[in-house]
């Protein structure tokens, strides 16, 4: 038999260390946090079951190895199960489904004991699998890919190399259940399991610190950090935009209508610019998209759409439109100069704007 003391202890610190984290963390709501944790804590009873299932082979504890195996195999669907929760908002059907699944597997395992479905235990205490133990392994390769597919939808807006980079984890987790369903002495669900967590939860705070958790664009931390490191295509244009009108729509229709303006601002850029660049959020309401062309026409065509793209009303009756200024690149000038020109440019178009539509802008 192989022997996994060192991975259960490095395992285990592991675990601990991240449900450390997850309990101190300020990125998440609470409830979403409350799932990451109840996955950790799950794959934390899986890593005792394991330990108590060699225990009991080595001390020939039938009760123990009873409750190891029970423990094992009510926990592996259920820690996945857990992260699909906290990749959704609210249930819908899917969840529902995969909630019914789950209980099957709950109910199976609470019975193995007597039933020996999952597994059975051998009158010299040795573990086997039960004829329902590929049931379990389906469900952990199932729950996978809804997991995976919750993730894709609350990141949609990521680019393709960070979709790449997810999907790599999903790809890893089924490939160790198939791996662990084909060699039974191998004990890699919970190790591959546990640092998926890790790591999916590593990725989303990286996600959450590059884009803006409101509009999807990348955000204020990714726009300085791009200025740091002097990562600007070879030629390139500028276009600073600036939702008119934010404060009065606040103070009239609330900040939840406020928000859905900025939304659709930020949509509007992104369908505009599509692969010709990117689009940042620098502040409440300023955008900057940096398009990789110094094509004059181009930009231009890309600034109009902006515009055409902006329905004239929110839903509610809130006007909707935006200031912007283009500035192309010049080789002999900085990248703030250029930032600079546009942003003269936009503001010129917002005084317009309030002087067009008879608004007082020290009010508004």
């Amino acid at each position: 038999m192989l022997d996994f003391t060192y991975i259960y202890i490095l395992t285990a610190v592991a675990l601990l260390v991240l449900l450390t984290i997850v309990r101190r963390s300020s990125y998440f709501e609470e409830r979403k946090n409350s799932f990451y944790r109840h996955a950790i804590l799950s794959d934390i009873a899986i890593l005792l079951g394991y330990v108590g299932r060699d225990l009991s082979e080595q001390m020939s504890e039938m009760l123990l190895a009873h409750i190891s195996n029970t423990l094992i195999y009510m926990c592996a669907p259920l820690s996945m199960f857990f992260l699909i929760l906290a990749a959704t908002k609210k249930p819908d059907k899917l969840i529902w489904a995969c909630g019914i699944l789950e209980g099957i597997s709950l109910l199976i395992a609470l019975s193995s004991s007597f039933t020996g479905w999952f597994y059975t235990i051998s009158a010299d205490v040795v573990y086997s699998r039960g004829p329902l133990y590929l049931y379990n392994e389906v469900l952990g390769i199932l729950f996978t890919v809804v997991w995976a597919i919750y993730s894709f939808r609350e990141f949609s807006y990521i680019e393709p190399i960070d979709k790449f980079y997810l999907s790599e984890l999903f790809v890893l987790q089924v490939v160790s259940i198939i791996i662990q369903g084909v060699f039974s002495s191998y004990k890699i669900i919970y190790i591959c399991g546990a640092f998926a967590i890790m790591i999916y939860y590593a990725f989303v705070i990286e996600v959450y610190g590059k884009y803006d958790k409101l509009t999807g664009v990348r955000n204020s931390l990714y726009y300085h950090s791009m200025i740091m490191k002097n990562r600007f295509p070879s030629s390139y244009s500028v276009i600073m935009a600036d939702a008119n009108g934010l404060k009065q729509t606040n103070d009239t229709y609330g900040h939840a209508t406020g928000d859905e303006l900025i939304r659709t601002v930020a949509d509007a850029l992104m369908e505009a610019v599509g692969r010709n660049g990117s689009v940042y959020r620098i502040g409440g309401d300023e955008f900057i998209a940096i398009l990789n062309t110094d094509d004059s026409e181009k930009t231009d065509k890309i600034e109009r759409a902006i515009h055409e793209l902006l329905p004239d009303k929110a839903d509610n009756g809130a006007d909707i439109s935006v200031s912007t200024g283009t500035a192309i690149h010049s080789p002999d000038e900085a990248f703030c100069e250029t930032v600079e020109r546009a942003d003269k440019l936009m503001y010129q178009h917002k005084s317009e704007y309030y002087i067009r539509t008879g608004k007082d802008r020290r009010r508004h």
